[in-house]
Protein backbone atom coordinates (compact mmCIF):
# COMPACT_ATOMS: atom_id res chain seq x y z
CA UNK A 1 0.00 0.00 0.00
CA UNK A 2 1.48 3.21 -1.24
CA UNK A 3 0.42 5.58 2.31
CA UNK A 4 1.61 8.82 0.40
CA UNK A 5 -0.51 8.29 -2.44
CA UNK A 6 -3.52 7.35 -0.48
CA UNK A 7 -2.76 10.20 1.87
CA UNK A 8 -3.02 12.17 -1.14
CA UNK A 9 -6.24 10.96 -2.30
CA UNK A 10 -7.80 11.61 1.00
CA UNK A 11 -6.81 15.84 0.75
CA UNK A 12 -8.51 15.84 -2.78
CA UNK A 13 -11.37 14.16 -1.23
CA UNK A 14 -11.70 17.45 1.19
CA UNK A 15 -10.08 15.93 4.54
CA UNK A 16 -7.21 17.66 6.34
CA UNK A 17 -3.74 16.12 5.89
CA UNK A 18 -3.24 15.51 9.79
CA UNK A 19 -6.41 13.60 9.45
CA UNK A 20 -5.59 12.05 6.01
CA UNK A 21 -2.09 10.57 7.45
CA UNK A 22 -3.69 9.69 10.95
CA UNK A 23 -6.07 7.54 8.76
CA UNK A 24 -3.72 6.38 6.73
CA UNK A 25 -1.58 5.62 9.65
CA UNK A 26 -4.42 3.19 11.62
CA UNK A 27 -5.66 1.73 8.17
CA UNK A 28 -1.61 0.51 7.58
CA UNK A 29 -1.60 -1.15 11.51
CA UNK A 30 -4.61 -2.65 10.55
CA UNK A 31 -3.76 -4.26 7.74
CA UNK A 32 -0.31 -5.43 9.80
CA UNK A 33 -2.32 -6.79 12.24
CA UNK A 34 -5.29 -8.77 9.75
CA UNK A 35 -4.55 -12.81 9.33
CA UNK A 36 -4.35 -14.38 5.71
CA UNK A 37 -5.41 -17.63 4.78
CA UNK A 38 -2.06 -18.69 4.04
CA UNK A 39 -1.22 -17.59 7.90
CA UNK A 40 -4.44 -19.44 9.04
CA UNK A 41 -2.67 -22.63 7.70
CA UNK A 42 0.10 -22.52 9.86
CA UNK A 43 -2.46 -22.87 12.68
CA UNK A 44 -3.44 -26.40 14.73
CA UNK A 45 -7.31 -27.44 13.57
CA UNK A 46 -9.04 -28.47 16.24
CA UNK A 47 -8.28 -32.49 14.84
CA UNK A 48 -4.81 -31.97 14.90
CA UNK A 49 -4.96 -31.22 19.01
CA UNK A 50 -7.12 -33.55 19.67
CA UNK A 51 -4.88 -35.85 18.08
CA UNK A 52 -1.96 -34.25 19.94
CA UNK A 53 -4.12 -34.30 23.25
CA UNK A 54 -4.92 -38.64 22.55
CA UNK A 55 -0.95 -39.10 21.67
CA UNK A 56 0.41 -37.12 25.01
CA UNK A 57 -2.13 -39.41 26.65
CA UNK A 58 -0.67 -42.54 25.69
CA UNK A 59 2.50 -41.52 26.34
CA UNK A 60 1.79 -40.51 30.02
CA UNK A 61 0.34 -43.73 30.23
CA UNK A 62 3.33 -45.54 29.33
CA UNK A 63 5.67 -43.02 31.66
CA UNK A 64 3.73 -44.00 34.50
CA UNK A 65 3.70 -47.61 33.93
CA UNK A 66 7.46 -47.39 33.16
CA UNK A 67 7.82 -45.17 36.21
CA UNK A 68 5.74 -47.30 38.40
CA UNK A 69 7.68 -50.63 36.74
CA UNK A 70 11.03 -49.44 37.78
CA UNK A 71 10.29 -47.99 40.90
CA UNK A 72 9.31 -51.37 42.13
CA UNK A 73 12.42 -52.75 40.67
CA UNK A 74 14.62 -50.46 43.50
CA UNK A 75 13.20 -52.92 45.93
CA UNK A 76 13.63 -56.44 43.89
CA UNK A 77 14.16 -58.91 46.00
CA UNK A 78 16.87 -61.78 46.11
CA UNK A 79 14.08 -63.96 44.64
CA UNK A 80 13.11 -61.44 42.08
CA UNK A 81 16.47 -61.12 40.68
CA UNK A 82 17.01 -64.73 40.15
CA UNK A 83 14.15 -64.17 37.91
CA UNK A 84 16.34 -62.15 35.76
CA UNK A 85 18.21 -64.92 35.04
CA UNK A 86 16.42 -67.59 32.26
CA UNK A 87 17.16 -71.14 33.33
CA UNK A 88 19.62 -71.13 29.86
CA UNK A 89 21.79 -68.73 31.49
CA UNK A 90 21.97 -70.82 35.32
CA UNK A 91 23.34 -73.94 33.91
CA UNK A 92 25.88 -72.16 31.88
CA UNK A 93 27.56 -71.18 34.93
CA UNK A 94 30.27 -73.51 35.81
CA UNK A 95 29.24 -74.68 39.96
CA UNK A 96 31.58 -75.60 42.54
CA UNK A 97 31.67 -78.94 42.04
CA UNK A 98 32.44 -78.49 38.54
CA UNK A 99 35.47 -76.31 39.14
CA UNK A 100 36.53 -78.99 42.00
CA UNK A 101 35.82 -81.98 39.48
CA UNK A 102 37.95 -79.98 36.84
CA UNK A 103 40.72 -79.59 39.10
CA UNK A 104 40.79 -83.02 40.18
CA UNK A 105 41.07 -84.37 36.84
CA UNK A 106 43.76 -81.93 36.23
CA UNK A 107 45.90 -83.02 39.19
CA UNK A 108 45.39 -86.39 38.05
CA UNK A 109 46.44 -85.79 34.36
CA UNK A 110 48.97 -83.89 35.55
CA UNK A 111 50.28 -86.43 37.96
CA UNK A 112 50.06 -88.82 35.26
CA UNK A 113 51.79 -86.61 32.79
CA UNK A 114 55.06 -86.23 35.43
CA UNK A 115 55.39 -90.37 35.80
CA UNK A 116 55.67 -90.65 32.17
CA UNK A 117 58.01 -88.11 31.57
CA UNK A 118 60.42 -89.55 34.33
CA UNK A 119 63.49 -92.20 33.08
CA UNK A 120 62.32 -94.56 34.97
CA UNK A 121 58.65 -95.06 33.78
CA UNK A 122 59.83 -94.69 29.97
CA UNK A 123 62.57 -97.40 30.76
CA UNK A 124 60.04 -99.94 32.00
CA UNK A 125 58.33 -99.62 28.04
CA UNK A 126 60.11 -102.42 26.58
CA UNK A 127 59.02 -101.02 22.72
CA UNK A 128 59.05 -97.86 20.81
CA UNK A 129 54.89 -98.95 19.98
CA UNK A 130 54.50 -98.82 23.70
CA UNK A 131 56.01 -94.90 23.39
CA UNK A 132 54.22 -93.93 20.62
CA UNK A 133 50.92 -95.57 22.33
CA UNK A 134 51.80 -93.57 25.33
CA UNK A 135 52.42 -90.13 23.76
CA UNK A 136 49.15 -90.55 22.02
CA UNK A 137 47.36 -91.15 24.91
CA UNK A 138 48.86 -88.25 26.31
CA UNK A 139 48.61 -85.49 23.78
CA UNK A 140 44.77 -86.84 24.09
CA UNK A 141 44.59 -86.42 27.42
CA UNK A 142 46.15 -83.30 27.21
CA UNK A 143 44.18 -81.97 24.62
CA UNK A 144 40.71 -83.12 26.74
CA UNK A 145 42.20 -81.10 29.46
CA UNK A 146 42.57 -77.98 27.51
CA UNK A 147 38.98 -78.58 26.51
CA UNK A 148 38.01 -78.52 29.67
CA UNK A 149 40.31 -75.59 31.05
CA UNK A 150 38.60 -73.59 27.66
CA UNK A 151 34.65 -74.57 28.47
CA UNK A 152 35.55 -73.70 32.48
CA UNK A 153 37.10 -70.45 31.85
CA UNK A 154 33.98 -69.60 29.16
CA UNK A 155 31.79 -70.65 31.67
CA UNK A 156 33.53 -68.21 34.73
CA UNK A 157 33.61 -65.39 32.27
CA UNK A 158 29.73 -65.62 31.55
CA UNK A 159 29.24 -66.03 35.17
CA UNK A 160 31.30 -62.88 35.59
CA UNK A 161 30.08 -60.73 32.86
CA UNK A 162 26.61 -61.66 33.87
CA UNK A 163 27.30 -60.36 37.72
CA UNK A 164 28.61 -57.28 36.42
CA UNK A 165 25.66 -56.74 34.52
CA UNK A 166 23.61 -57.30 37.54
CA UNK A 167 25.73 -55.44 39.99
CA UNK A 168 25.82 -51.84 37.53
CA UNK A 169 22.07 -52.66 37.09
CA UNK A 170 21.50 -52.83 41.34
CA UNK A 171 23.66 -49.51 41.30
CA UNK A 172 21.58 -47.33 38.72
CA UNK A 173 18.88 -48.20 41.93
CA UNK A 174 20.69 -47.31 44.72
Amino acid sequence: MDTHATVREFEAAGIETRQAEAIVKAMTWSRNDLVTKTDLAGFAKKEDLEELKSRLDALSAKMERFATKAYLEKFATKEDLERFASKEDLERFATKEDLEELKSRVDSLSAKMELFVTKEESKRFATKEDLVVLRAEMAAMKSDLEKQISSAVNKMMICMISMSALIVGLMKYL
